[in-house]
């Protein structure tokens, strides 16, 4: 028998609830679900539960099989050679009749 934890919240700001009610009507869930998804972000953010996020990170990691280096170094160098970079940068000539490309080229030569 799956049984959930219970909590009785009093909100001393009326409009907070109304709030949890229309989001939660608009996301079409309880609005127990929508505040519980926000208690848990908001105690995330605030770093509760992180020594066991962490502790599970870890465990996934240690579980992880590795292979040698030399493999991993070769695949990487493949990659560089193989690939064409995404994110290379090329110069083009264009009219430039204000002259404001001159005017942070000269900037820049400067430093």
């Amino acid at each position: 028998m799956n049984r959930s934890a219970v909590l009785k919240l009093h909100f001393r700001n009326e409009e907070t609830l109304r709030h949890l009610e229309q989001a939660a009507h608009k996301l079409g869930i309880s609005t127990d679900e929508l505040a519980e998804a926000a208690i848990e972000r908001e105690l995330a953010s605030m770093g509760t539960g992180l020594e066991s996020r962490l502790t599970g990170i870890l465990h996934r990691l240690k579980a992880h099989e590795r292979g040698p280096i030399e493999q991993d170094i070769a695949d990487f160098a493949r990659g560089e050679v193989e690939f064409d970079d995404p994110f290379q940068g090329k110069r083009v000539s264009t009219d430039d009749p204000h002259g404001i490309g001159a005017l942070f080229a000269r900037r820049l030569e400067r430093g």
